[in-house]
């Protein structure tokens, strides 16, 4: 429901409270929006992805498919919500450049090599990991009629696939004693061995991009590496305090830092178009009510967002991992339903840009991947929503990943455009059929949701008009004027003002004391804009000096 919009002056503070009743008995109703899924059928053929039981759909983010394709000549993902793709068949040979991504394995896999045999980075032979690189990359060029014969892929996104480092001090140190590390490094004191195992690691792991660059790749290639991000999965976040996690240079990853500052950054870093980690979930801790696995996943967005202003794209899988090294799991169990459509959703509301879906180069025809079109049918769900992430929205995180990993509890975000919120809920610690009542909020505006088992709530609500909660008066006016706000608490928030370029003419942090703030500016005729933000709340409005 949208309320009346104020367009006179109020002169009483009677006036003032009578219509802040009103807009308060609104708050906490509105007709929801919650849009069906398909009623698909999961097949039971093995060697089968059913696409065409689905509408024909997109969504406004970078999605890599790299799953199976089973003969595949019409580009399927890319009707059903998919931007690229990274596996190919012969009829792929003219796909558009935009839609091309490659996943390139084994960057550091040369037999012979320390990189390779032991994670060193000294004595490498790089002119022989060069020939390596031509060799593969010139495979890749051939993929596409437009690069066949050439030295470098024409593709728009290339993911390069490294994995070749020691993470951790402690394990660092017990390469000293490895006879293949030269004995120049091995004399080093245990501090100068490390630091100068990160520093040589990092100037390596930055040479198969240089490479790249230096032998005519597009200019316009798109580059990330794979499970590489500033924060990286290798540690749990229980490890650390969330604000550990979000300012401190304990936790982040050494090949994504800067070696002065100890900030974020480096030249392997810079190089990365994009960040893009990977949360695969571990098949032992879908047996453990410790580990929530959605939080586990949306915690590495989370995080790497609070590090790094570049895009984030999230490797998914839709399999259980192996984490554990005497684990009898093995691989390739499928994901419970529940989980495989809430990672389909919720990574976005955490701020994530994009997803690779990714599934292991051989994929056998005797095994059943109905599990996709439960993935297909989740992003077909969120894409009946789609435009609530274009243009002018922001994300509400009322909650950080990391405390509800922490807390094991329900996990709700939400994305707010306008006068509409969407919000999307697990609770993946209740039974299948329990119903958990479940209390979102933005700003004074409040609701209570019903949670169906561990199934994904995603629906969308009417907001009240928070602009109508404030008043600017007189308007038009000679550059005296007043901004007030009708409710319960205080101005507390930032206040601009800019004119029609953007320039600041007015930057103000209000005090917190008070429900108005009067202005007398000195200021040329024309139109500006005042800008208020507290919180969530941003408030915007049009000012005209005569």
């Amino acid at each position: 429901m949208y309320l009346l919009k104020a367009t006179h002056k109020f002169s009483s503070m009677k006036v003032h409270l009578l219509l802040g009743l009103i807009l308060l008995s609104f708050w906490g109703y509105g007709q929801k929006d919650c849009q069906n899924s398909t009623n698909f059928i999961p097949s039971t053929k093995n060697g089968v992805i059913n696409w065409q039981q689905f509408p024909e759909f997109s969504l406004p983010f970078k999605l890599v498919y790299s799953g199976p394709r089973f003969g595949d000549s019409f580009q399927l993902p890319l009707k059903h919500g998919f931007s690229h793709l990274a596996t190919f068949t012969t009829a792929d040979v003219d796909l558009p450049l935009k839609n091309r991504a490659i996943l390139w394995y084994g960057v550091a896999s040369l037999a012979g090599q320390p990189w390779y045999e032991i994670e060193s980075p000294w004595a490498n032979d790089l002119v022989k990991y060069r020939e390596k690189w031509r060799s593969e990359v010139r495979a890749m060029a051939d993929i596409f009629r437009d690069s066949q014969g050439k030295t470098m892929p024409n593709v728009d996104i290339l993911m390069l696939d490294v994995e070749r480092e020691i993470p951790t001090d402690a394990a660092i140190r017990l390469l000293k004693s490895n006879s293949g590390v030269p004995e120049q490094y091995r004399k080093l004191s245990d501090i100068d061995f490390t630091q100068r195992y990160k520093k040589d690691l990092s100037k390596l792991y930055a040479e198969p991009i240089k490479y790249l660059k230096n032998n005519g790749i597009p200019i316009a290639t798109k580059f990330a590496s794979y499970s590489d991000a500033p924060v990286k999965n290798s540690e749990f976040p229980l490890n650390y305090t969330w604000q550990e996690w979000q300012t401190s240079d304990k936790v982040l990853n050494y090949y994504m830092t800067d070696s002065v500052s100890k900030k974020v950054g480096g030249e392997f870093y810079q190089q990365n178009t994009f960040l893009a980690p990977s949360a695969y979930f571990c098949y032992e801790y879908s047996l453990l009510k410790e580990y929530p696995n959605i939080a586990y996943q949306l915690f590495q967005i989370e995080a790497n967002v609070a590090r790094s202003d570049k895009e984030i794209m999230l490797f998914q899988w839709l399999s259980y991992n192996k984490c554990q090294a005497n684990s009898t799991y093995g691989f390739n169990t499928n994901l419970k339903s529940y989980l495989i459509e809430a990672q389909a959703i919720f990574p976005f509301f955490s701020g994530a840009k994009g997803i690779w879906l990714w599934e292991g180069p051989i994929t056998p025809n005797t095994v059943n991947y109905s599990s996709y079109e439960t993935y297909i049918n989740s992003l077909y769900r969120l894409s009946q929503f789609k435009d609530f992430f274009t243009g002018d929205y922001h994300l509400v995180i009322p909650k950080s990943a990391y405390q509800h990993f922490q807390d094991r509890d329900a996990v709700w975000r939400g994305v707010v455009k306008g006068n509409e919120i969407l919000i999307a809920a697990i609770n993946e610690f209740a039974n299948d059929n329990e119903i958990t009542e479940l209390l979102v909020s933005y700003g004074e505006w409040s609701q209570k949701i019903q949670l169906m088992g561990k199934q994904t709530f995603l629906c969308k609500f009417p907001l009240p008009d928070l602009q109508t909660n404030y008043l600017l008066y007189p308007n038009p006016s000679k550059g005296t004027f007043t901004f007030e706000y009708f409710g319960e608490t205080y101005l507390t928030g930032n206040l601009k003002i800019v004119d029609i370029l953007g320039r600041e003419v007015l930057n103000q942090h209000l005090s917190g004391n008070s429900r108005k703030q009067s202005f007398d500016l000195k200021l040329a005729s024309g139109s500006y804009f005042l800008h208020y933000l507290e919180g969530e709340k941003v408030i915007v409005k049009k000012i005209v000096i005569e």
